[in-house]
């Protein structure tokens, strides 16, 4: 008898728990965390810094899912995203890298502005709207430019995974739609880098 209540008592508590979660919903963060991988490229002998304000580093981009769960939802980070992706690729293009929340006093050889006018993940997927401004030493603007780029689909990992399938489908998509924009955002940094 003892048993039996203790057995109800625990089915409950497990019952009323997952409602709790359902109801409420059930709040994910995510950005790439560990990610590692080599652009081939040689390193050029001149330095770069990066530049992104608080506000777009630390945005958080809340996203839903009717496939995985209406109750759940995903808080995207493009910006800690973006960063991640730059520290990855830039420090294995330039001799001397790094980024920073505002322009700095004694700039490198190319100072580069990153702002992220858009970021979306629906239909299966991530779109990425990213705008660089690159300025010389002395200030002179290098180029201004918008690179829009849509990540691989991801439906199969939503149906298939429901909201553990989500975080996954988001990064990856995500991942790759980044990849896209900064292989042109390379080839427009080795542009401005040649004499003129």
């Amino acid at each position: 008898m003892f048993e039996g209540k203790l057995n109800y008592e625990n089915c409950s508590l497990v019952f009323r728990n997952f409602f709790l979660c359902v109801s409420s919903g059930c709040a994910h963060q995510i950005s790439f965390q560990e990610i590692d991988y080599s652009i081939g490229t040689e390193k050029n002998d001149a330095g770069l810094t990066v530049v992104m304000d608080s506000q777009t580093l630390n945005r958080k981009v809340r996203i839903k899912s009717f496939m995985t769960g209406i109750a759940h939802s995903w808080d995207a980070e493009p910006g800690q995203m973006v960063k991640q992706v730059a520290d990855i690729e830039f420090s294995q293009m330039f001799k001397e890298y790094r980024f920073l929340k505002v322009y700095p006093e004694t700039p490198l050889q190319i100072t580069l502005e990153i702002t992220i006018p858009k970021y979306d993940f629906s239909g299966f997927q991530a779109t990425f709207i990213l705008r660089a401004k690159a300025y010389g030493k002395d200030k002179e603007v290098l180029f201004d430019n918008s690179y829009t780029e849509v990540g691989i689909s991801q439906g199969a990992k939503m149906f298939w995974g429901g909201p553990f399938g989500m975080k996954s489908a988001v990064k990856q998509s995500s991942l790759d739609a980044l990849k896209k924009i900064f292989t042109s955002l390379r080839q427009d940094l080795v542009k401005a880098l040649l004499p003129s």
